[in-house]
This record gives structure tokens, C-alpha cells and sequence, in this order.
């Protein structure tokens, strides 16, 4: 099982950020590898989101995760429902307005795959992907 938190201060509106993380659907758009993503929103529940996501690693593999938001305390969280290479993946992002344009950005995910990798190999995948990851979803939210 691999592990890993991001934690960064960055020159963002925090409710634009919110927004952009929530747009499942645009993560082809600008998230590195991701292909496709289909969102279900169940208007009798709101804030909870089921996203199935299509990602090219190698080769294309599919994963859903179901998602609760609270746009109140600025949080996204979210477990896996069901895929084709992972046992688990579980994770949440906080943020934090700090005013004047600035958003404290929180970030941590914990992910166990159904195939064996070597621990050493899964965390620096999924620690080194991290950062990028997330500067992806600031730039994209500072359009």
C-alpha cells in the first residue's frame, strides 16, 4: 500500500480551485493520462458524486470512485467503488482560503493495487505524481 500527502501554499481563489477539482468531466483536459470520466450526480444527494475515470498507464485502465464534496469547508473526499487494478484508493483534499487570493492546499491519498509492486517502486510512483498532479488542477483553476 502506497501512501502519500501534498502540502502546499499556492496564488489561488480557493472557490475557483473547489470548482475546478469537482468538474470530474474536464480531467481530460488536463490531467496527464487521464482519458475519460463519466459523473453521475444524484440530485436527491447532493454532494455525492460516482465518477468512473478511463487513465492510459501503459495501458487503459478504468476505476470509479465515489465522491462526497463540501463546498462549505472547501473538501473533496473519496473511496474506491470498483476497479480493474486497484484494491483500494481512498484520499481528500482541504483547502484552506488564506485571503487576498492565497489557498493552503492539502492533499493525501492511500492506494493499494490488486497486482504486486514493490513498495519502494509504488510510493515513489505515487509521491513523485503527486506535485504535478496538483499544480495541474492550480493552473487550470487560475484560467
Amino acid at each position: 500500500m502506497a501512501k502519500a500527502e501534498f502540502h502546499e501554499t499556492f496564488p489561488v481563489d480557493a472557490k475557483k480551485l473547489f470548482d475546478t477539482i469537482v468538474k470530474y468531466e474536464d480531467y481530460p483536459e488536463f490531467v496527464t493520462g487521464c482519458s475519460s470520466v463519466s459523473v453521475k450526480r444524484d440530485p436527491a444527494k447532493p454532494g455525492q458524486v460516482r465518477a468512473s475515470y478511463q487513465v492510459n498507464m501503459i495501458k487503459e485502465l478504468s476505476y470509479t470512485l465515489d465522491h462526497i464534496e463540501n463546498p462549505e469547508k472547501l473538501t473533496v473526499e473519496w473511496k474506491l467503488v470498483s476497479s480493474d487494478f486497484m484494491k483500494s484508493n481512498t484520499g481528500k483534499w482541504t483547502l484552506k482560503s488564506l485571503g487576498k487570493g492565497k489557498t493552503d492546499v492539502s492533499y493525501s491519498v492511500e492506494i493499494d493495487f490488486s497486482f504486486p509492486v514493490p513498495g519502494l517502486i509504488l510510493n515513489r510512483v505515487v509521491k513523485g505524481s503527486l506535485g504535478p498532479m496538483v499544480k495541474s488542477f492550480v493552473e487550470r483553476s487560475s484560467q
